[in-house]
């Protein structure tokens, strides 16, 4: 029995990742009763460039990746055979005024680039193309702005905030169709 349970904990050690997938555009009956060819051919060239485009992961850090959303996004990335927009974004500069606010954010966005630096080799041995944009800035704010700008982003993975129980992280997928970003 101590054998079957110790196989389905190493078969499910990422069962507290949840993934959903983005819900694809549409064209809202509104737009189509109103008579709003703008909105509507804006939703159908949206519409057009999510079926047709490549598909892509969000990975969210603050200037570094824990190796969990590493390996993890990595690993699914490679499974879906997709690329990953690697955002990196952090408020924490604008907290400060004048010089140590320049200062800050120069900290911050050499940290980055030292930190990326791993994933980027990780994502090369494993065939995976990522792109790397840093950011400073509200989070929320800067993935919705980047999903908005971009139709094939599909997942958006981030940073877990806390420890759950039994000291498994958990890393927060967020659904752009549902959520309020």
């Amino acid at each position: 029995m101590a054998f079957l349970d110790w196989l389905r904990a190493r078969k499910n050690r990422d069962h507290d990742v949840k993934v959903v997938k983005v819900k694809e555009e549409s064209i809202g009956i509104g737009e189509m009763a109103a008579g709003h060819p703008a909105g509507a051919a804006a939703a159908i060239k949206r519409m057009m460039d999510q079926k047709h485009g490549p598909t892509k992961i969000l990975v969210v850090g603050d200037g570094a990746y824990s190796e969990k959303l590493s390996n993890y996004s990595l690993k699914m990335a490679q499974r879906l055979d997709c690329a990953i927009v690697a955002l990196n974004v952090s408020e924490a500069p604008l907290q400060f005024t004048d010089e140590k606010r320049e200062e800050e954010i120069t900290l911050f966005y050499a940290r980055a680039e030292k930190n990326i630096e791993k994933y980027l080799a990780q994502a090369d041995a494993m065939g995976v193309h990522v792109v790397h944009i840093m950011e400073v800035g509200d989070q929320e704010k800067a993935i919705s702005e980047l999903s908005a700008k971009d139709p094939g982003i599909r997942y958006v993975l981030t940073e877990p905030e806390h420890h759950g129980e039994e000291g498994r992280v958990q890393i927060p997928v967020f659904d752009l169709a549902c959520s309020r970003l």
